[in-house]
């Protein structure tokens, strides 16, 4: 049985978020803390980088066929430490002619530092519809991706900009609200694969969910993998690391990140091919020795992290900013779920 949840539809603008270019300005979440830049070992010969391509320009317009967007309000806690019963929002991407008769793979794409829950769709203003909800249209509409539900929550306990240490505390601990809270009130409403929504039933549909984010939110996509690896098969990290060596450890501890991850996977059920990491960041991003040392040091240890659930991209010229994110989903939707 289906759980209601206060929800409702909100129109989305005709006009497109994009200026005349069809470039998405910078987003300006640059933390000020510091980080250590060093070289890692070697990976395998035949790990490489995978080099991605622009976004189309008309991918970043609006399709034909528009999908909408809803708003779920959910009911999670403080999971940072008092425990204090919170209200939450989660903005979903439905496709368009979502159908609750059929069964649709979903990912869960959490904001960076100082963001919200509703800006990957709807922008910071909260009113208009950004160009990353017209790739997800034109993705489906053009057969490179099957029909999929797109989430967008925030760890923050009240959807709003925090200091950065509080940021960092709601996202280390956010595996809980998303197991116990959050897959439980969007798939408890919408169809996705999950035939009930206990923990066996999310554990059993976990083929069929992605989990992602930029910047602080790559940051909690490791989080995830290291907590939740039951939860879902496929990650997207872009432009963050692993901290369970240390902050930025993935930049500065590189190989000990990698060590644990390894361990992490091969203590698992799911070493092989039961996941899979599709690792992202541009080669201008500010915070590319974070992403590219652990990368490397990832690739090296192929007995865990080979072509079979790890692949390492980058965008040429890429920054710090809204760009990268709908360059990398463009390319790794279509691959999480392919039309065929």
């Amino acid at each position: 049985m289906k759980r209601s949840y206060i929800f409702g539809t909100l129109a989305l603008a005709a006009i497109g978020w994009t200026a005349c270019s069809e470039k998405v300005s910078a987003m300006t979440e640059i933390e000020s803390t510091p980080m250590e830049q060093s070289t890692t070992t070697k990976p395998a010969p035949d790990f490489s980088i995978q080099y991605t391509t622009d976004v189309p320009s008309a991918f970043l317009r609006a399709a034909n066929q528009q999908g909408k967007i809803e708003l779920v309000e959910y009911e999670s806690k403080d999971y940072t430490g008092s425990m204090q019963t919170t209200h939450k929002p989660a903005y979903v991407y439905l496709p368009y002619g979502y159908d609750p008769d059929q069964k649709y793979d979903i990912i869960y794409l959490v904001h960076g530092w100082g963001g919200t829950a509703q800006e990957y769709f709807l922008g910071r203003g909260g009113n208009g519809r950004t160009p990353l909800v017209n790739i997800f249209d034109n993705l489906i509409e053009q057969g490179l991706s099957k029909p999929f539900i797109a989430v967008s929550p925030t760890w923050d306990k009240d959807n709003r900009s925090k200091a950065w240490g509080e940021s960092c505390a709601e996202a280390a601990v956010f595996s809980q609200e998303l197991k116990n809270d959050l897959i439980p009130a969007v798939e408890g409403k919408y169809s996705t694969y999950a035939e009930s929504t206990d923990m066996a039933g999310i554990i059993a549909s976990r083929d069929h969910r992605a989990f992602g984010g930029f910047s602080l939110g790559s940051i909690t996509t490791w989080y995830i993998f290291e907590q939740a690896l039951e939860v879902q098969k496929y990650y997207l990290p872009m432009s963050g690391d692993n901290w369970h060596i240390t902050m930025f450890g993935g930049a500065s501890h590189p190989q000990e990140t990698a060590a644990f991850l390894r361990e992490h996977v091969n203590a698992s059920p799911y070493k092989g091919n039961g996941f899979y990491v599709w690792y992202a960041v541009g080669d201008e991003d500010v915070r590319l020795a974070q992403t590219h040392n652990q990368a490397l040091a990832m690739g090296a240890l192929t007995d865990t992290f080979n072509s079979t659930n790890f692949s390492y991209h980058q965008k040429k010229g890429g920054h710090h900013d809204f760009n990268a994110v709908w360059e990398f989903c463009y390319h790794a939707l279509p691959f999480f779920f392919p039309k065929k």
